[in-house]
């Protein structure tokens, strides 16, 4: 049976994030919806992501508060809300309006968004569409392109697309570093084994995007060449020739490589483990957060630490800011919410979130982003799990 054009819940009924979830399977085809739902191995990643969020319990302090501010400046640049649309690969198999919509729905509501090298279309007609938004807004959203890159083996090709990046006007780069291979993802394993079946055997050759050299195909189904396995810290001295923005690596997930990033000088981290589709029972980024927190605090002070894992509620954005986040990603809702109703679900999930934010600021008793502490929360039952370094020392 055809997958039907909208889904059979009214977007008035999507109060919280989770709704847009069945609402985007409902009309999804099916390798779509095996592509953003699936992830590594039996989920532990992906699961970790989820189960980590309401395993830190607030502190309140209560007083009154009768104005909020809800700004955070994000590598300089102000953003209406802490948190910003993560990287997506492949959007036009969500919705037809592909990167464009979204980034018209998230250039309304004040939000940044990363652009994947993954697009569904050239990245130069997604920076159209931001610019075409702004002036229909009259340049007043403070909302800002950035760009996720995947790094092609071929040298040539990479410095050309990070000058088609630079050119366009991205206004940082968002370097993926946990991607020297894919990730097992199960779900779409059994996919290609069923069309397999199908075609009598024969592999289904994988394509990159038709409107993205770069592009990808679904899932598990690399582009020779796509990604380069041999990615290193040396290799940033020629990316910073070629950009002279503010540069974020993507993937990191242990404090020991946030103090390498520090030494390398870049500007920022995400926390991430890819949304859980790549190594199977990796930490959460809630996690790798609390390391850093733990063992190497200084680290706020020389870049922003972003994390991108998991999150579902606006409440939890705060929770990762009283831990010296300087912001949250936030992927996957935002990729259900506009396969079910194009770019109006786009600003609604923005709208749930950027009220969850508001009502936990008020109850936290805090008027501001810059008031929030580590002491406003208990993060004792992860502090329980979290890695030690002399956790397998002898002991006497």
């Amino acid at each position: 049976m055809a997958n039907p054009t909208h889904p059979t819940t009214p977007l008035a009924l999507c109060v919280t994030t989770d709704d847009f979830e069945a609402a985007a399977k409902e009309v999804l085809p099916e390798k779509a919806w095996v592509y953003v739902s699936s992830s590594a191995a039996s989920g532990l990643s992906l699961k970790a992501n989820l189960d980590d969020w309401p395993r830190i319990n607030f502190r309140p302090r209560i007083m009154s508060v009768s104005s909020l501010d809800t700004r955070r400046s994000v590598l300089g640049q102000m953003a209406s809300l802490p948190f910003f649309v993560s990287a997506m690969g492949t959007l036009g198999n969500a919705h037809p309006g592909a990167e464009p919509l979204l980034v018209r729905g998230a250039t309304r509501k004040g939000l940044h968004t990363v652009i994947s090298t993954a697009t569904s279309k050239p990245l130069e007609n997604i920076m159209n569409a931001y610019h075409e938004e702004q002036s229909h807004l009259g340049h007043q959203s403070p909302s800002r392109l950035c760009f996720q890159l995947y790094v092609p083996i071929d040298r040539t090709k990479a410095r050309s697309l990070i000058q088609r990046v630079k050119a366009a006007g991205y206004q940082s780069l968002w370097v993926t570093v946990d991607t020297s291979t894919l990730g097992k993802r199960t779900a779409d394993r059994y996919l290609q084994a069923r069309e397999s079946l199908d075609q009598g055997g024969r592999e289904e050759v994988t394509e990159a995007a038709a409107e993205n050299d770069y592009g990808p195909a679904f899932g598990g189904r690399p582009v020779p060449g796509y990604l380069d396995p041999g990615l290193n810290w040396e290799d940033l001295a020629w990316i910073k020739q070629e950009w002279s923005g503010p540069i974020v690596l993507k993937g990191i997930q242990t404090v020991e490589d946030v103090k390498m990033a520090v030494q390398h000088g870049v500007q920022g981290v995400l926390l991430s483990n890819h949304g859980g589709r790549q190594i199977h029972s990796a930490p959460s980024a809630l996690m790798t957060l609390l390391e850093i927190r733990t063992y190497y605090p200084e680290a706020f002070d020389k870049l922003e630490v972003f994390v991108d894992g998991g999150l579902r509620d606006g409440a939890d954005v705060l929770k990762a800011l009283c831990l010296g986040a300087t912001a949250v990603g936030v992927g996957r809702p935002y990729f259900y919410a506009m396969a079910a109703y194009g770019q109006e679900g786009v600003e609604r999930c923005t709208d749930i979130l950027a009220e969850e934010v508001e009502i936990t600021m008020k109850m936290l008793g805090v008027a501001s982003l810059d008031q929030l502490r580590p002491d406003m929360v208990n993060a004792t039952r992860l502090l329980n799990e979290m890695w030690r370094p002399d956790a397998f020392r002898p002991r006497l």
